[in-house]
């Protein structure tokens, strides 16, 4: 039986079909996110809108020059990114979803007045309808949010183990009761040979314990030193693409585009009265992000980390473009050590890091996006040099 909650959902059967109308968002305050892209979006379109305009202008009285009206087409793709922000933040204040199983298929459309979006997911044996919350302790088993209690979604998990997100921004008790009874009508239909079980999933980002790894995945550079009262591990730099996953490729496009932006609009025929003065920031701006990732990029494909165990004592050091730090503990200071999710994902994976955590503070992330085998051997070593699990 639906909790009172879910109540708000409005349901509508055809037949051996089912909709289910959500409300606006119950987001609570989570909902000034919405209010804060907005007032981003307004910032980032005022630029290249404001030049648009001119050129339009001065197009319509006959004195734009042709490298102006080229310099104008730059513009465009900076309008349409500004429009990103403020649809999220529309729907984030003011949009709803509905959820539809409809002649053997689920559609799941995003309403924001009178503009629709639908998706229509595949038709394909699902294994499982996925409700996702957000738990009310952190990794360091600190309260989360509230205003993160509300902010569940649904996600269907087929049997080729890919997955497709259905609905997101609701409470769970809600999400669940809809999945609940969903379950039963993609059961029966043709996407499904069995009902698909529907399961509450724990979004902590805790990866499962696994077997210690004693061995070092092929192809590893990592140069390991056993002494008497410990050991040293030297890790070399990954390398700009094996280090960033392949997301060197962004910053290379994003300042080959500012580039040839910037070229065009200080082209003698774009000229006008020199540059207005919403236009130098907004170029500015730009350039601070695309140099900013790339800087970013490139400390995770430079930089370098020494661990060392000396008797009861683990020294890190690690280097890369913004300097060096040193970090130590003592063997009561911590309390494990083990290979887990770090803040990142690439394609819906969790990104890998080697962590280190104390019995106080916070938790010290190292190495993302470092092979996962070769994360869980460092683990391994480690915590075998100091005699400390993994949980």
């Amino acid at each position: 039986m639906a909790n009172d909650g879910s109540r708000e959902v409005r349901r509508e059967y055809v037949g051996g079909d089912v909709r289910f109308e959500f409300p606006v968002r119950p987001l609570g305050a989570a909902r000034l996110m919405g209010v804060f892209l907005i007032g981003f979006g307004i910032l980032f379109l005022w630029g290249p809108a404001h030049e648009l305009w001119h050129t339009l202008q001065r197009s319509l009285n006959g004195t734009a020059h042709g490298a102006e009206r080229l310099f104008s087409l730059f513009e465009i793709p900076f309008l349409l990114g500004g429009l990103i922000p403020e649809a999220i933040g529309l729907l984030i204040l003011f949009g709803r979803c509905r959820v539809e199983w409809k002649e053997g298929r689920l559609r799941a459309t995003e309403i924001l007045g009178p503009f629709r979006w639908t998706r229509k997911l595949p038709v394909k044996p699902i294994a499982r309808l996925e409700v996702a919350a957000p738990t009310n302790v952190d990794r360091q088993g600190q309260p989360a949010p509230q205003a993160m209690e509300r902010f569940s979604g649904m996600m269907v998990v087929y049997e080729d183990s890919t997955k497709k997100l259905l609905v997101l921004g609701y409470p769970k008790d809600w999400v669940r009761d809809v999945a609940n009874e969903l379950k039963g009508f993609v059961g029966g239909g043709v996407a499904a040979v069995n009902a698909p079980a529907v399961q509450v999933v724990d979004t902590t980002g805790v990866i499962p314990d696994e077997a210690d790894v004693t061995q070092p995945p092929d192809g590893s550079r990592v140069q390991l030193t056993e002494q008497v009262n410990g050991l040293r591990l030297n890790i070399p730099p990954a390398g700009l693409w094996r280090g960033s996953k392949g997301f060197i490729l962004f910053p290379i496009a994003w300042c080959a585009f500012m580039a040839v932006f910037t070229t065009v609009a200080l082209l003698p025929g774009t000229k006008r009265e020199g540059p207005t003065l919403a236009f130098i920031p907004f170029v500015l701006l730009f350039w601070a992000i695309g140099l900013g990732l790339m800087a970013f990029v490139v400390n995770l494909g430079r930089r370098t980390a020494e661990l060392v165990v000396e008797g009861s004592r683990l020294r890190v050091e690690t280097k890369g473009l913004f300097g060096a730090k040193q970090l130590t503990w003592t063997r009561e200071e911590l309390a494990a050590i083990r290979a887990d999710r770090s803040n990142m994902e690439v394609n819906n994976r969790p990104v890998l890091e080697l962590q280190i955590h104390p019995r106080t503070g916070k938790k010290v992330g190292l190495l993302a996006g470092r092979d996962e085998e070769e994360l869980r051997w460092l683990a391994t070593k480690l915590r075998q040099a100091l005699q400390l699990p993994a949980r």
